[in-house]
């Protein structure tokens, strides 16, 4: 084998290697979506923490973006990219809760904080309606989520990285 063939079949084995794995995936697999591999750990943390809250029925974060604030993760997809609401952007304006009583609940929206206690966005949940449920009652709950959240988030920067 001459020079020329030993780059090439160099060249081609490490082209093949990088295709067929990229942290252990392989590089193919965009072409069947993998769920899990494109989500952002905002997305991560809201679907982990709806999950773990059965009187939340919805859960998002809205964040301060380059095209002003949006929300960035959702239980509900289509919110996600869209422009904040007020009760978005009220906590981030504000830095106090935004509580709205709907027929069948409580949307509550509080500041989300960096561990330097800087405000770095909001978590919108939306709250199942329960007998004996008072506004007071659900800005206590939803302040024990976002602290949940919260201690899971090591800067702002973090929100926006892919999840493994």
């Amino acid at each position: 084998m001459n020079a020329t063939s030993q780059t090439r079949t160099l060249v081609a084995i490490t082209v093949l290697g990088i295709l067929l794995s990229a942290n252990g995936r392989p590089v193919f697999a965009g072409f069947q979506k993998d769920p899990h591999h494109d989500k952002i750990f905002a997305q991560d943390l809201v679907e982990r923490t709806r999950t773990a809250h059965p009187e939340v029925d919805e859960i998002g974060i809205s964040a301060l973006t380059s095209s002003g604030c949006r929300g960035i993760a959702s239980t509900d997809k289509s919110d996600i990219g869209e422009p904040c609401e007020k009760n978005d952007s009220e906590p981030l304006r504000t830095g106090k809760p935004f509580v709205e009583r709907e027929r069948d609940g409580f949307d509550v929206s509080l500041p989300l904080h960096d561990p330097s206690g800087n405000v770095i966005g909001t978590v919108g949940i939306g709250f199942r309606a329960v007998p004996g449920q008072t506004q007071l009652t659900v800005v206590e709950q939803a302040r024990k989520i976002v602290r949940e959240m919260e201690n899971q988030i090591r800067s702002r920067s973090v929100l926006f990285t892919h999840s493994s």
